[in-house]
């Protein structure tokens, strides 16, 4: 059976309509089952879980996740966010060699947190750190000497720290880390990086000098001015071996 020119034309040009019609409907329906996925996939989202990231320390620098969790806190107890201009420390309150905060509003953010752990029972660690010699290391080259030090030693103590710690500068050599949120075990991992890192820069430039530290912590028992006092007796048990192994006599320990 033969088909003229004026027939072919309209079934072939149907032909094209439908198929166009059919891939167009196909294309409709995927989108569709795509948005249905991606709503259903959000619905069942896992929730964040701030109590596994409040008791872990990775090698990043500022996990903001442990803001967060304080944020919640006082959302939940409804209370206002602390307000910087009003609540950072003055110039009298800050170092001038280091920018870091100094002793006395050390002991009030020790005693901020000792409140904040006995309404919701979180852990909290306490770091002190010494540069072993330091005194020694003044008297022998002078002051502009250990200028240069320690403004190097609170840069790497404050780089390696979250954004939730607070650091602080208590004397000539000596250093204190506030860690909220950390026990002991998880604090070792702050320790280790500070005590490697200084290591590193003081031994490559040739400075006779190394960080005692001593750290202690609260699950809500001790309160953090006590794991202060036992984080400093710790730091001053490995100041008089270093000093020992360096053939000094325990007198050049000041336990003040």
């Amino acid at each position: 059976m033969e088909f003229s020119q004026d027939i072919l034309l309209p079934i072939l040009l149907a032909t094209i309509i439908a198929n166009t019609a059919i891939v167009l409907i196909l294309l409709a329906l995927s989108r569709s089952g795509r948005r249905k996925r991606v709503a259903t996939a959000g619905d069942h989202a896992p929730e964040f879980d701030e109590a596994l990231m409040s008791t872990s320390y990775s090698d990043q620098t500022v996990p903001t996740a442990w803001m967060t969790g304080d944020a919640a806190d006082r959302a939940d107890a409804n209370e206002p966010e602390p307000d910087a201009s009003a609540g950072g420390p003055t110039d009298g309150q800050v170092d001038a060699l280091t920018g870091l905060p100094v002793g006395s509003v050390f002991s009030l953010l020790v005693a901020d947190e000792d409140a904040r752990i006995a309404r919701y029972h979180h852990a909290a660690t306490v770091v002190v750190l010494e540069l072993e010699g330091y005194d020694r290391f003044v008297e022998r080259l002078g002051e502009e000497a250990g200028d240069r030090i320690v403004p190097a030693v609170a840069d790497t103590l404050r780089r390696l720290a979250r954004e939730a710690d607070h650091v602080a500068r208590l004397g000539p050599g000596r250093f204190a880390c506030l860690m909220p949120e950390t026990d002991e075990i998880a604090a070792i991992n702050y320790v280790e990086r500070v005590r490697r890192a200084c290591d590193l820069w003081l031994e490559s430039g040739a400075i006779a000098l190394r960080l005692a530290i001593g750290w202690a912590g609260t699950s809500g028992d001790p309160s953090l001015a006590d794991c202060q006092r036992i984080a400093t007796d710790r730091m001053f048990v490995e100041l008089r071996r270093g000093a020992r192994a360096a053939g000094t006599t325990d007198e050049t320990v000041d336990d003040a």
